[in-house]
């Protein structure tokens, strides 16, 4: 099945991503990892924290800005996910988790990376 510019555009976006992660010491633990409909972009642990980033890119900035494009929704999936995540992998269930944005900017060269620590956090707990 041929990749649609769409999927090529995340796929360049989440590497470029992941190597940004790497360079501040993250230690990426899986990639695209699905649970059940949702899909977690990258996982890692930044020290003790788990952290799972959702990544946007882009050639042409969206007007609002692709980082709201993680709306409530996505962000109640991508909790759900990682609620997933946590079941399926108890070494993580006792570490901090955070969740951060990755915006790739490809409308310039070299591509720039903006990360947002921290970009929403589950208000309700893990039990949704």
């Amino acid at each position: 099945m041929a990749k649609t510019e769409k999927q090529k555009l995340g796929r360049k976006g989440e590497d470029a991503a992941a190597a940004y992660l790497k360079n501040k010491g993250h230690v990426i633990l899986k990639r695209n990892y699905r649970v059940g409909r949702t899909e977690l972009d990258i996982v890692s642990l930044d020290g003790e924290t788990l952290v799972v980033s959702e990544v946007k890119s882009y050639f042409t900035p969206p007007p609002e800005g692709a980082e709201f494009r993680v709306d409530q929704r996505k962000q109640r999936n991508i909790i759900r996910g990682t609620n997933g995540f946590l079941q399926q992998h108890p070494q993580y269930e006792q570490a901090a988790v955070r969740f951060d944005v990755l915006v790739v900017d490809f409308s310039r060269y070299p591509a720039r990376v903006i990360h947002h620590e921290e970009a929403f956090w589950a208000d309700s707990g893990w039990e949704e």
